[in-house]
């Protein structure tokens, strides 16, 4: 009988726990911006992930599965959408880096990043991976003179602590996202590909 109500009631607890807390926060210490300003910089970014990996269902960020391996949804809260999340990092890391942005013309070179994966799976370890490469351009149709993918995986073993710990583990890959930001637009090679463009 005890066994019985074991096998109940951990599914159910688990279940629980996800229902209530489960909303990922997708959060980074914002970097200070960098003044005298060097130039205007419009951003844009395009969610490419694929259907079942939060393509159809943007706010889906992984999976995570339970000791009989059942899976349930992470979620991110509904202001903190990855596309969104992604292009408020974009834009920090190049006013930390010197630049304003500003919404898109033709007059204003263009940073255009694609959001290819966003995503968390695994059992009693699980894998934080996000994919998104970058151009810069003068307008959509025109070559690039500069670019990069930040290419960040990321691992995070069970605990106890609840999704508090897959929060911190997304906020940890989006902190290494940033320093990889900022090391690339402080290169002379940006700064170069930012004046070809102007």
């Amino acid at each position: 009988m005890n066994r019985m109500l074991r096998w109940v009631t951990v599914p159910l607890v688990f279940l629980i726990i996800v229902s209530c807390s489960n909303a990922m926060q997708l959060a980074y210490p914002k970097p200070q911006p960098l003044v005298p300003v060097k130039g205007e910089v419009s951003v844009k970014i395009d969610d490419q992930r694929i259907p079942e990996r939060g393509g159809d269902e943007p706010l889906k960020v992984g999976i995570v599965r339970n000791t009989f391996g059942m899976p349930f949804p992470l979620m991110a809260s509904p202001d903190r959408e990855p596309t969104k999340v992604m292009r408020e990092l974009l834009s920090d890391c190049l006013e930390a880096s010197g630049y304003k942005v500003v919404d898109a013309s033709k007059q204003t070179p263009q940073l255009h990043a694609v959001l290819k994966v966003f995503w968390s799976d695994g059992y009693q370890h699980s894998r934080m991976g996000l994919l998104m490469p970058m151009e810069f351009k003068r307008v959509a149709d025109t070559s690039s003179s500069w670019s990069h993918a930040v290419n960040i995986n990321t691992g995070k073993t069970w605990g106890m602590g609840g999704f508090s710990q897959f929060n911190g583990a997304f906020n940890k890959m989006l902190e290494e996202a940033k320093v990889d930001l900022l090391e690339q637009f402080a290169k002379p090679e940006f700064e170069e590909a930012y004046l070809s463009l102007r």
